[in-house]
């Protein structure tokens, strides 16, 4: 996250507004079909590895063989309907046949950002947190080096070129430390016998993946909403760049969140009620400060954040302000989400909060943005992040904060006692 904030300011001053959006427009793109494709086996393999990674290693090793089966043939599924399709995304639903090279070359980066989402998760579900840490920060200063001299040279297609280098070279060194780090653990990925773990699929996996496939084309399709405006792609350059530093606000708290949401099924393994209580709420009052602070940093400096994009991004500052409020919003839902995650309450997740969430995005940027452009989209992304944190708060307070959820004065309120 932090190199593509780099890498983003970069290309936005190499490319200018109007390419950058259309760059941005292709980054929606990955990120829709590989959330999808991804089918959840990254916060699955989080989730179980985390759990049973010290009570029963063989059931880890058949988890693991499970979700690295279903990403490899997924992100093989995902890259190729993206290229085969590049022709008539460019063409008909962007408007924008130029585009076409730039998403074929888009298919890579959807190969192994699917590939790379299920080994990420799987070594945060073993806590090899230093190990995630070095190769970010690898292939991080590799992307922005050969980022910059990419746009340089060839511009948008270079620029996407070099993050599908970037997303090689993520699998490649993660690939490399799951190896190291399961024989540290004496876990062994197996693929014999992973039938027998179908139980991880219809329960979890499932219901997060089917929440994806709602919330990634629900953005999409309003970032769709957004480019076919009139000056359209200018208007998804400011949104680009504004989105682009609330994922500053969002980096350590996705990261703390990361790290929380493996010791939280760790401790529901292990049957340690009062730690994992006191994981949530610790994991809960750093986000919810590092959020507010952040986002009151960013808004007070975004008129100047925002001329490191170039001197015509500065218009973008008032969808920068509206998008600092959604940050929060998302930051301590993120944090509260937890609980329904390291209890399995996926189902209702998808029912209660997943499809309202996505569904309102999509509707107020359909009413919204033919008369705001990107304050409409950004206003839409909001008011649905705000809702989705209401539901989330309720729902937890009837789940429970013990270990196993859901039993009489197990609420949040009694907790927070």
């Amino acid at each position: 996250m932090g190199s593509s904030f780099v890498t983003n300011i970069i290309f936005a001053n190499i490319l200018g507004r109007d390419v950058f959006g259309e760059y941005g427009m292709v980054q929606s793109t990955v990120i829709t079909i590989s959330g999808i494709a991804q089918l959840a086996t990254g916060f699955t393999a989080t989730k179980y590895v985390a759990e049973y990674r010290v009570q029963d290693k063989e059931k880890t090793g058949r988890i693991m063989g499970l979700c690295s089966g279903l990403s490899s043939i997924a992100a093989f599924v995902a890259a190729a309907v993206l290229l085969l399709g590049a022709t008539w995304l460019a063409f008909h639903t962007l408007k924008a046949p130029h585009m076409r090279e730039g998403l074929m070359i888009a298919a890579v980066i959807v190969l192994f950002s699917v590939l790379n989402g299920y080994q990420m998760g799987a070594l945060a579900g073993l806590e090899s947190y230093r190990a995630l840490a070095v190769c970010a920060v690898l292939c991080g200063c590799a992307v922005i080096g050969i980022g910059t001299v990419a746009a340089w040279l060839w511009g948008f297609e270079g620029a996407l070129a070099s993050m599908a280098f970037g997303s090689l070279l993520r699998w490649y060194l993660f690939h490399r430390v799951m190896k190291t780090e399961t024989e540290r653990h004496g876990i062994k990925v197996r693929y014999d016998g992973i039938w027998k773990e179908r139980e991880v699929i219809y329960r979890f996996a499932l219901p997060t993946a089917i929440s994806g496939f709602s919330s990634m084309p629900a953005l999409w399709i309003a970032n769709a909403f957004l480019v076919r405006q009139q000056e359209g792609y200018t208007q998804m350059g400011l949104y680009t760049s504004a989105a682009n530093l609330k994922s500053l606000v969002l980096f350590l708290p996705f990261l703390l969140n990361n790290v929380s949401m493996s010791l939280l099924n760790s401790q529901r393994g292990a049957g340690d009620e009062a730690r994992y209580r006191k994981v949530f709420w610790t994991n809960l009052v750093f986000t919810a400060g590092m959020a507010m602070a952040s986002a009151a940093l960013v808004a007070a400096s975004g008129k100047w954040l925002l001329r490191l994009y170039g001197k015509d991004f500065s218009e973008g500052y008032p969808v920068l302000v509206v998008l600092m409020g959604a940050s929060i919003f998302e930051c301590i839902a993120l944090a509260s989400y937890q609980i329904v995650q390291a209890q399995g309450k996926m189902w209702l997740s998808f029912f209660a909060i997943a499809l309202p969430r996505d569904a309102m995005v999509a509707l107020l940027a359909f009413l919204l943005i033919p008369h705001h452009g990107a304050m409409g989209l950004a206003i839409s992304y909001t008011a649905a992040h705000a809702t989705a944190f209401v539901v989330t708060v309720v729902i937890i307070s009837f789940i429970g904060l013990n270990t196993r959820g859901g039993e009489k004065n197990g609420g949040l309120v009694c907790d927070a006692k």
